[in-house]
């Protein structure tokens, strides 16, 4: 607790009920303007690793187990938002668990409330890469109080980019073209699948990309099924982490790959996904909400350039249910150790049910902001497939989606993508409509 807070009247009870020994407890926070008035919340996520090392989001108030304290060294910080981060990533490390209580508890005096991030803290963010053995680099996020740990991929990396395509000559050459041209020095194939292509224009293209040594054309003329056609790529790639891209993706700037490939590597990371843009560079993607608008949804969507988005989503590293399969990139050995896409699921949800079989084995799926590319899809382009996808992964899913997806706090509405505040009819609602449509 810092001078101005104020913690609810049932704050003690309801984090004493989660805490134990061993662990630390978080709760929600908001701002008590000066009128009286409650403003400003922040409804957290569950517990985010990665999150937490790019912002100091747990905040207050937070309750730490008598026997994780007596591990602690003494804050250093020298500000209220320095010492919070400080202890947070710090108790996190020693806690054997980290429990969110999704409730306002603690409500901070307005002179207080820019204080939840500060230059200083960047030194406990090395200082915590330091011990975990973790060789990141720190720097300075895109906005005030967050920080962008750029981790190195491995200098003999290989990465076969594996991009299904019918005809649409031109997405597939500025495809491919964009990636070389932002690639450069780095050990990349190109699997491209060809999935029934009959343009001439493509035909020619293909003709002269085939002849490239980094290229192979792998012709699949069956049926459209995204997973099948991505798993039969997986099988004649060389590479060790394999990136399935859409063909209607555009690399912007050097680095981004790098940044998916030093996440990729990490060894309990299944799946990394990237922060995608429309051309007008609206946000199209920053992460998969499992429940949202339905069976899964990406929430954000449409937010413009230059906004962060509610508790800064769409700009931090952090964990997230699951990443979108137009830009995802994982290791081979975890992608036969979860045989690959689910062929049941044709078309729609198999990226989400592939980063949900990881998250199940024990993996992590993160978010990499710092790889930014551009997905020429329209934002009016509705579902692809049909409702036996749907139906097939919600029944399989329907105990995590019921439960609410950890990384999207149960108060903020599933009916839409603005992570407005939801109302209790609209929770309830939503809850009935997942476990009728589970049981059909």
């Amino acid at each position: 607790m810092f001078p101005g807070d104020v913690w609810a009247r049932d704050a003690v009870k309801l984090l004493g009920a989660s805490l134990t020994p061993n662990g630390i407890v978080y709760a929600d926070d908001d701002v008590l303007a000066a009128d009286g008035t409650y403003v400003s919340p922040r409804l957290k996520p569950d517990y985010s690793p990665d999150l937490l090392l790019a912002s100091s989001y747990i905040g207050a108030p937070l309750a730490i187990g008598p026997n994780v304290t007596g591990q602690l060294e003494r804050p250093t910080g020298t500000s209220p938002g320095a010492i919070e981060h400080e202890l947070a990533i710090a108790a996190s490390e020693v806690a054997d668990s980290v429990h969110h209580v999704a409730e306002v508890l603690c409500h901070r005096s307005p002179w207080d409330a820019g204080e939840l991030g500060t230059p200083a803290a960047a030194e406990q963010v090395r200082a915590a890469l330091k011990r975990r053995m973790d060789d990141g680099e720190v720097g300075a996020g895109s906005i005030p109080g967050t920080y962008r740990i750029v981790r190195p991929s491995p200098a003999d990396k290989s990465v076969s980019v594996l991009v299904p395509f019918r005809d649409q000559p031109r997405f597939l050459r500025t495809c491919v073209d964009s990636v070389t041209n932002t690639s450069h020095g780095d050990n990349v194939e190109f699997v491209l699948i060809d999935n029934g292509s009959t343009d001439p224009e493509v035909l020619t293209l293909l003709e002269r990309l085939d002849a490239r040594a980094d290229v192979r054309v792998l012709t699949d003329p069956r049926p459209f099924n995204w997973a099948a056609l991505n798993n039969a790529a997986a099988r004649i790639a060389s590479g060790d982490v394999l990136l399935f891209l859409n063909n209607d993706i555009e690399a912007l700037t050097p680095g981004w790959l790098n940044a998916l490939v030093g996440h990729a590597y990490r060894p309990d990371v299944a799946a990394v996904g990237a922060r995608l843009v429309y051309p007008d560079r609206r946000l199209q993607h920053c992460g998969v909400v499992v429940g949202l608008i339905g069976a899964a949804g990406h929430p954000l969507i449409g937010l413009r350039e230059g906004e962060p988005g509610y508790m800064n989503m769409s700009v931090v590293t952090r964990e997230c249910s699951a990443v979108t399969g137009a830009c995802m990139a994982t290791r081979r050995e975890v992608f036969d150790s979860l045989h690959g896409f689910d062929e049941a699921l044709g078309v729609d949800l198999n990226d989400v049910d592939y980063c949900l079989r990881g998250h199940a084995a024990g993996y992590r799926t993160v978010y990499e902001p710092g790889a930014e590319l551009i997905h020429h899809e329209s934002p009016s382009r509705g579902t692809a497939g049909g409702a036996a996808d749907i139906l097939k992964f919600v029944e399989r899913w329907q105990d995590y989606i019921s439960a609410g997806d950890p990384y999207l706090n149960k108060n903020l509405t599933r009916s839409n993508a603005s992570c407005g505040l939801a109302s209790s009819e609209e929770k309830e609602r939503w809850t009935q409509w997942y476990s009728t449509l589970g049981s059909q």
